[in-house]
This record gives structure tokens, sequence and C-alpha cells, in this order.
């Protein structure tokens, strides 16, 4: 014969009617007693976020500057383009074939500076953003 005595282990409904000092002797909570370290890891998490948000801004800003190059080149096209079907709706353009040349050769030259004015600015593209970057990294 064993001469264990069994123990009894409170039911569920009796452990509120524990004692409340036996229950103040119990450590603090996980959470209140992780409360320093999360606090360090959020600050730490949140400085190393802070510069990709900063570098994806700078990506962005780069991004817009190179829409804007896009988009005054097009302005240019449109305007070439409206210049070039003046020339042809003209008769009396038409009809002079130096006029007509007149009008292709200003049509071109104004294509032509826009175009290289759009490569200056899109060689200049990659300098900015590499300047950028440098801004947000020191």
């Amino acid at each position: 014969m064993s001469t264990a005595t069994a123990t009894r282990v409170p039911t569920v409904h009796e452990i509120p009617a524990a004692s409340h000092d036996a229950v103040a002797a119990l450590p603090e909570s996980v959470a209140i007693a992780s409360q320093p370290i999360f606090d360090w890891w959020m600050h730490h998490w949140m400085d190393a976020s802070h510069p990709m948000a900063r570098l994806q801004r700078a990506w962005m800003e780069s991004i817009l500057e190179a829409i804007q190059v896009e988009a005054e080149f097009l302005n240019a096209c449109a305007a070439s383009g409206e210049k070039m079907s003046k020339c042809f709706s003209d008769p009396d353009v038409l009809q002079s074939p130096a006029s007509l040349g007149s009008c292709c050769h200003e049509v071109a030259r104004e294509m032509t500076d826009a175009h290289i004015s759009r490569l200056g600015k899109v060689a200049e593209l990659p300098k900015d953003f590499r300047q950028r970057l440098w801004e947000e990294i020191c």
C-alpha cells in the first residue's frame, strides 16, 4: 500500500476565492516586466525605420523630377506637333517650298533643343539622387 496522500487541486470556480495575499506574492506580469525591453526595442526599431522612410522619400522625389522632365519634353513635343500641323494646314505655306522648309527646320530645331535639354536634366538626376541619399544617410 502506498503511504502518499493525495493533495486536493482547487477547481476553476474555487480559484477566485483564493486569498489576495497569495496572488500578490506572485511576480509582476510578463507584460509589465518586459516593458523596458519592449521600449528599448521599439526605440531602436523606429530609429532603423526612419532612414528607410527618408531614403524612400529621396527616391520618390527623384522619380517626381524624372516625371516632370518627361512632362516638359512631352509638352515640347505637343507644341512642335501643333506648329507642324499649322504649317501643313496653311495653304500659303504649302505652296512655298521655302516656307515649308523653314517651318520644318524650326520645328526640328525646337525638338532638338527640347531633347538636349531633356538629356541634360536626366543626366543630372543620378547626381541629385546620390546627393539626396547621402544627405539622408549622414
